[in-house]
């Protein structure tokens, strides 16, 4: 117990000081790896890729629930973006750390370890990637946009007690039937705040406007 307790104050110590030296040499802090947004003919879908793209000014924690529809996998997961610290992203019991300065860390909430880099694998059983939540995102609309069968519809919702910026893209199925793909973006925070799709139902379930220094530890 004393050994654990002790690996988890050394990886801590250690990843503060990895995100400390990001400010002191003074790293932008950006949420996950600077993201531009893909140029989209449909304005409905470019506006919330444009959303995704950007970068709040400051700290909040979203809690999600996602559902891998294929298996019908749930998994909690949660976001956390802090200006000092960088993001910080959960998969159940993964946590993938994107520093200020740079520095990714994969680590294991149950272990209380982490090693370099990001390691996708660890939630690839999940049809998840580590930028569900924005850069993959992006990747799906863009995707979207070419196969769609007619234009986007744009809507606002207010999901999580903020306000999100949607659009609902119709394409054709694999099973031949008109379905819509549906993405919303939280309008002032940059992420995703719903996502519908044919594998994936992603739902931001809580919002709160602090961080807490574990959430970027293993």
């Amino acid at each position: 117990m004393h050994a654990r307790r002790l690996i988890k104050t050394l990886t801590a110590t250690s990843i503060g000081a990895i995100f400390l030296s990001g400010c002191f040499t003074g790293a932008r802090p950006t949420l996950m790896p600077q993201e531009t947004a893909p140029v989209i003919p449909d304005i409905a879908i470019q506006d919330v890729a444009t959303i995704l793209a950007s970068n709040p000014a400051t700290s909040f924690t979203i809690n999600y629930d996602v559902v891998t529809k294929f298996g019908d996998i749930q998994s909690a997961a949660s976001l956390a973006y802090d200006p000092v610290f960088g993001t910080s992203i959960t998969i159940g019991e993964v946590r993938y750390i994107y520093s200020v300065n740079g520095t990714t860390l994969t680590c294991s909430t149950l272990a209380a370890d982490c090693t370099p880099g990001i390691d996708e694998s660890r939630v690839s059983d999940r049809q998840l990637v580590s930028t569900v939540f924005k850069k993959a995102a992006i990747e799906r609309m863009t995707q979207d946009a070419r196969v769609a069968i007619g234009p986007a519809v744009a809507s606002q919702e207010t999901i999580a007690d903020n306000v999100a910026t949607c659009v609902a893209i119709p394409v054709i199925d694999s099973n031949g039937a008109t379905q819509s793909k549906n993405y919303c973006a939280f309008t002032n925070l940059g992420v995703i705040a719903s996502m519908n799709t044919a594998d994936l139902a992603v739902t931001a379930t809580s919002f709160s406007a602090t961080t807490t220094a574990d959430q970027f530890s293993a």
